[in-house]
């Protein structure tokens, strides 16, 4: 008998084609949901990824100590990273701090999130604690920062004519402050994003911990660019089969753990990779406890040893899963293999791995396009560095302080207000000139009593000018020399504007002024001192990088240590040259140089350290100090290697793990430990008498005119007078011969 219902189904199917391919799309459709493998799942949630969470403090970001401030009123701006142009989610700032009230008053605390008022606070006990919460809004910001305002104000008497001074009253803001987010780094897809959503600490990966000279060198530099932007890398090798790595706190999707590999890592802990397939897996995870790098220096050594790994994890899964191979190639495809894949000479490009961006590079020429000059245009992900300056600027003798950290800005002045530019000696330096004169032009507008305002100019924390400026809103040029004994290997400009309370009695207000961009730094020839300072100048010209083999077989401790040392001394990451030297051999360098643990050949130097002995000489050959007993201690210090100057770094015991960056600025030797400078030596001029006559003699040449001009017309007028009373002397003995 016919089953009259298929015969009709039938029928209706073949009369409409169209329905027959629905329903088979359906039917495969629903076949290829029942026949989704755990695997193929568990590969899907790897390659999708999770919100990645950033939290770090005000002592994080370089702010270690209170910021203070006082009556009668005074702000503050912080400038808090975030990922440029990306959206943020549960994004808040912890403020923590305390304020005192012991001369009374009206005293209030308001907060402002990106210009936007969002907290007012006023404090009625003599003292207490500031203990607030923020929803900070998640919006993209191309500027890469929130900016957060914190102002202070104390009234004592309403009575305008009254004296508001109140030194018991003021707050601070602890650098225990801290700022949390979340974003996705799905979202990330150019290099510039990419690195503006580094944590504070990045993981810079290595392929291992015995690097290849060329290796070594880029990813010295890598550290060193990371250094400079505020970072604290941390350096972390590819692991090795047999290699013991801390695995608390990984885990897997639930789909992959069937395969053996995968499985192996979810033990916790310290763990022995077993194989190639494990190492495969812990690449797929890459948990940032054992490898998970934010900026990957992939030479083709790595890249090879990466490609092996993931060969021998797939096949495991061909073996153990085939259902999962084809979601293994796709994972592979879409996210690893920006890892592993063939670099072009001089790329830098993106990839997606363990849930976060990372930025991947292969040698020197590829890092140019991350440095602060250029990173602006990094908005791909994938960028091949034919030639580059990675200076980024044209050369000249000016300037402008906008690429010195001094952004030209209008500020609202009630009573004090400054602006600042930091930069270092190398930054400002060029073809042998170096800074000679700070050139600021600056405006002011008038109060209500027609006052202007002072600008005072402290270069490194000495007052070098000020001027009243005019209460007229033009424009009006304060050109400041600058003495030799203020520059430092690191440079700190600072302009405070102040305002006197307007006349009658009337109430303040905040009036502008502004720090115009044709302000600029200029440059002149100077001769470089062999100390400290005249060395960074030197090495913006160039400078080589002298570093043992010992070093290149350490590279996860050796790296941050020799990026640590150059950034220190002032050395360029990416325009300097690089020699491994043997183990014992002797180096000889040709120019300006930097020597970490190197025997240079006619070596001489006032500092001389051993295993446990340090010895410290004069100018003039009196030993400062010579005692033993030293433990992780070490020296910079000044030297000269032929006629060629430097500076040495050397060590006693084990080697230097720097906690903190050393500050080096004046002088010619200085004794570190991990923590940073202990002391500094300046041996060549210690009571800057040889500095103070140089500057005297520079102000005789250069200001010629200011002396030369006046003295010239009282020469001649001198002159004009005494011959007309010779030539009246003539005149009148001639009389007298005639009589």
């Amino acid at each position: 008998m016919i089953n009259r219902s298929f015969v009709f189904s039938f029928a209706t199917l073949v009369a409409r084609p169209s329905a027959v391919v629905c329903a088979a799309l359906f039917l495969s459709a629903a076949q290829s949901a029942r026949a989704e493998s755990p695997v193929s799942a568990g590969f899907a949630q790897l390659a999708q990824g999770g919100l990645e969470t950033r939290s770090f403090s005000f002592k994080d970001l370089g702010i270690p100590q209170d910021t203070a401030l006082g009556a009668p009123s005074a702000a503050r701006d912080f400038f808090l990273p975030v990922p440029a142009g990306l959206p943020i989610q549960d994004a808040a700032v912890q403020l923590n701090g305390a304020y005192v009230r012991g001369d009374g008053g009206r005293t209030t605390m308001l907060m402002t999130l990106d210009g936007s008022p969002v907290l007012a606070r006023a404090f009625t006990e003599s003292q207490g604690a500031i203990d607030a919460n923020l929803g900070v809004a998640g919006v993209a910001r191309d500027s890469g920062f929130v900016r957060m305002g914190v102002e202070y104000a104390s009234v004592i008497n309403d009575n305008v004519c009254a004296d508001q001074t109140a030194i018991g009253n003021a707050m601070r803001v602890s650098p225990a402050t801290t700022f949390s987010y979340k974003f996705n780094p799905a979202d990330i897809h150019d290099l510039r994003t990419a690195w503006s959503a580094l944590p504070q600490a990045p993981v810079l990966g290595l392929g291992s911990d015995k690097l290849s000279a060329a290796a070594f060198d880029t990813a010295w530099r890598a550290d060193a660019l990371l250094q400079r932007d505020g970072k604290k890398p941390v350096a972390q090798a590819l692991p090795a089969v047999g290699d013991s790595v801390d695995l608390t706190g990984v885990a897997a999707p639930e789909g992959l753990r069937s395969i053996p590999a995968f499985n192996a890592l979810l033990s916790g802990g310290k763990h022995a990779i077993a194989s190639k397939e494990e190492l495969g897996a812990l690449i797929a995870l890459s948990p940032r406890s054992a490898f998970g790098p934010d900026v990957f220096v992939a030479d083709a050594q790595t890249r090879a040893a990466v490609n092996a790994a993931l060969d021998a994890l797939r096949a495991q899964i061909a073996s153990s899963a085939p259902d999962g191979a084809e979601a293994f190639d796709n994972w592979r495809h879409n996210s690893a293999d920006g890892l592993s894949a063939p670099l072009a000479a001089g790329e830098a490009r993106l990839a997606h791995v363990g849930g976060r961006a990372v930025i991947v590079v292969g040698d020197n020429a590829a890092l140019s396009v991350l440095s602060a000059g250029w990173r602006p245009i990094g908005v791909s992900d994938r960028l091949v560095v034919h030639q580059i300056d990675p200076t980024a600027r044209a050369h000249g003798d000016k300037i402008p302080f906008s690429e010195l950290g001094g952004e030209p800005r209008s500020i609202d002045v009630q009573i004090a207000a400054s602006w600042d530019a930091n930069f270092d000696m190398a930054a400002a330096s060029s073809d042998g000139m170096q800074p000679d004169e700070v050139v600021l032009d600056l405006a002011a507008a008038p109060t209500l009593s027609n006052g202007g305002a002072t600008a005072t100019v402290y270069f490194n924390d000495v007052m070098i000018g000020a001027q009243m400026l005019q209460p007229d809103g033009l424009p009006h040029r304060l050109a400041l020399q600058i003495p030799r004994f203020a520059l430092a290997r690191t440079n700190d400009l600072r302009v405070t504007f102040r305002r006197q309370p307007d006349a009658h009695c009337q109430a303040r207000q905040s009036y502008p002024v502004a720090v115009l961009p044709t302000s600029h730094l200029k440059l002149a020839k100077r001769r470089a001192e062999s100390d400290f300072v005249g060395m960074a100048a030197r090495y913006a010209g160039s400078a080589t990088v002298l570093a043992p083999q010992s070093y290149l077989d350490s590279a996860v401790l050796s790296v941050p240590r020799l990026a640590t040392i150059a950034n220190a001394t002032g050395v360029a990451p990416l325009s300097a040259k690089f020699t491994a030297i043997g183990n014992g051999d002797m180096a000889r360098p040709d120019g300006a140089f930097l020597a970490a643990d190197v025997s240079l050949a006619d070596q001489k130097t006032r500092a001389a350290i051993s295993s446990d002995n340090l010895t410290l000489t004069s100018i003039k050959g009196d030993k400062l100090i010579d005692v033993s007993g030293f433990k992780r201690v070490a020296v910079l210090s000044m030297a000269t290697s032929g006629s060629q100057d430097g500076i040495v770094f050397r060590s006693t015991g084990a080697p230097l793990s720097f906690t903190q960056p050393p500050e080096i600025q004046r002088g010619d030797i200085a004794v570190l430990d991990a923590r940073g400078v202990l002391k500094l030596f300046d041996t060549i001029h210690p009571d800057e008498v040889i500095v103070a006559g140089e500057g005297s003699d520079l102000w005789v040449t250069r200001h010629w005119a200011i002396w030369g001009i006046p003295a010239l017309i009282v020469l001649l007028f001198v002159l004009i007078v005494a011959g007309a009373r010779h030539k009246r002397d003539r005149v009148k003995a001639r009389q007298e011969q005639n009589k």
